[in-house]
Order: C-alpha cells, then structure tokens, then sequence
C-alpha cells in the first residue's frame, strides 16, 4: 500500500494537470474574463490543500499559476498577474491545509482560507505594485477580486465540500 506522503505528492501532481487543463479549457471559452470570474487555479489550489495537506498545497498553489501563465499566457506575467497568484494560492493551498489537519468545519476553512489569500494577493500587489508603479489601493483589489470571482467562489464551496467527502469516504474503504 502506497504511504501517506506518496499519496500526497500524487495527488498534487494530478491537481496540478488538472489545473492546467482547467485554466486551458476556461479560458479557451471565454478568455482572462472566465478566468477571472470562475477561478479554476483557485479552485483547485484550495482543493489541493484540503485534499493533500498544507506542503504540498501550498507547492502546487505556487507553482500552478506560474505554469499556467508560461504555457498558456494566463495569468499574465506582466502586469505580474501571476506572481500575485501565486502568493494567494500559495495561502490557499497552506491554509486549506492547515484546517483540514486541524478538523475545521470546511466551510470555514474555505471562507477563512479565501478572505486570507485575497488580502495576500492585495497586500502583494500593493508591494509589488508600488514598485513597478502599478497603483491601486489593496482594497480596491480585494473587492475586485470578490466581486468578480463570486460565481467561482459560489462554486468552490458546493464542490469542495464533495470533493472531500468523496475522497476521504473512497479511502475508508
């Protein structure tokens, strides 16, 4: 039987993949647009977390966005949309982690989780922002980001919860 680390960096592999094919298949349909309204890096960043645990969610949060963004352009590079998501998915992936260890209700993890790595994202951009002189207040960006992608996140907490019932249930048996 394969251990439980093993397990781990699988799964992180194959929701990295899925991710990737995700993100290709979003934003096909409907461009940066869909990406930004529907979410699917942060859906399966936070759904790596609560799956695989905090390490290699937060492996996965970070490198997905940056993959995503060589391959396929989306997020962009510049303005370094990607390297703003890789912050917050990072947080996602550590965080969705962290709570699934600890019992958490999910729904607050994921509420907790989300508000948590919007404020990184803001906070980074207005760090790095400020440096390459983009100017917008991290409020603005938290707000932005909430208002645009609830649908995705409407969605993030009906399917996780599943996801994670689904797999803890498959491995029981």
């Amino acid at each position: 039987m394969i251990n439980l680390k093993a397990r781990s960096v699988v799964y992180g592999g194959v929701f990295l993949a899925v991710g990737l094919v995700l993100s290709l298949v979003i934003h096909s349909i409907g461009g940066q647009q869909f990406g930004t309204i529907f979410g699917p890096l942060n859906f399966v960043a936070l759904t790596t977390g609560v799956v695989t645990g905090p390490w290699v969610g937060l492996t996965v949060g970070i490198i997905l966005p940056l993959l995503s963004s060589v391959i396929f352009g989306m997020p962009p590079l510049m303005p370094p949309i990607a390297v703003f998501m890789a912050l917050q998915l990072g947080t996602y992936g550590i965080l969705t982690g962290l709570f699934e260890r600890k019992n958490l209700n999910i729904f607050l993890n994921l509420a907790i989780s989300i508000v948590t790595g919007g404020v990184v994202y803001a906070l980074g951009y207005y760090v790095i922002g400020y440096m390459i002189g983009i100017h917008l207040q991290p409020l603005t960006a938290i707000l932005l980001s909430f208002a645009l992608g609830l649908p995705g996140i409407v969605i993030q907490f009906l399917l996780i919860p599943a996801i994670r019932y689904s797999i803890k249930r498959a491995r029981k048996s």
